[in-house]
């Protein structure tokens, strides 16, 4: 075998090797780009879901405000009306319409009075004021309505009926955020801020 027939033999060799190289290589920066691409394309839809959800907490912490702020406004129109019928529950209003401890030992305008505030009652627990009162304010008119007629009935004291009447009353305080105190709790302050900054939002 001649010098030349050697040289060219080895020159195939290194081209083919060559080749076979530059495919092997061609092919590793191919899956790595696959993988880089696959890589980018997961981290963009984890992006994408990142901004749908927040997307969505924004517009649902929108309607939620916008409803809180919808229901508060009805509340405080509506449930003007039920504070007049807790009059009878003050002791100078009672004493004025002659009552007394027992429905027994009362005048009948008093004990009238007192069915008259259960009706008035029973007429709000199915009507749109009662629908709108919380479900805690919902609990404290029953026990209400169930005192009156515990108190006609001779079973429940005057006393025991105005204590109802007086969580009643606070229940329908906290239903319109109003504090029980003079200083305004945390609770209070921040549920006033996050009005006045939806307010805020909406003038601009």
């Amino acid at each position: 075998m001649n010098v030349e027939l050697i040289t060219a033999a080895f020159a195939l060799v290194v081209s083919v090797v060559g080749i076979l190289v530059n495919a092997l290589q061609t092919d590793i920066q191919r899956r790595k780009m696959q993988g880089d691409r696959r890589q980018w394309e997961r981290e963009f839809k984890n992006k994408q879901n990142e901004w749908e959800r927040a997307v969505e907490r924004g517009i649902t912490q929108t309607i939620f405000q916008e409803a809180s702020i919808k229901l508060y406004e009805a509340r405080l129109k509506e449930y003007a009306v039920v504070w007049p019928l807790l009059k009878i529950t003050a002791g100078y209003e009672w004493q004025r319409l002659g009552g007394n401890k027992l429905a027994k030992d009362s005048c009948q305008d008093a004990v009238e009075a007192v069915q008259k505030m259960a009706d008035a009652l029973t007429d709000i627990a199915y009507d749109s004021l009662g629908l709108l009162m919380s479900e805690e304010s919902r609990t404290h008119l029953t026990s209400l309505r169930r005192c009156c007629g515990a108190f006609i009935k001779n079973k429940m004291t005057f006393q025991e009926l105005t204590r109802q009447a007086h969580w009643f009353k606070h229940s329908l305080r906290a239903d319109l955020y109003i504090p029980s105190k003079s200083i305004e709790n945390e609770e209070f302050k921040k549920y006033t801020e996050t009005i006045n900054e939806f307010l805020q939002s909406q003038r601009n």
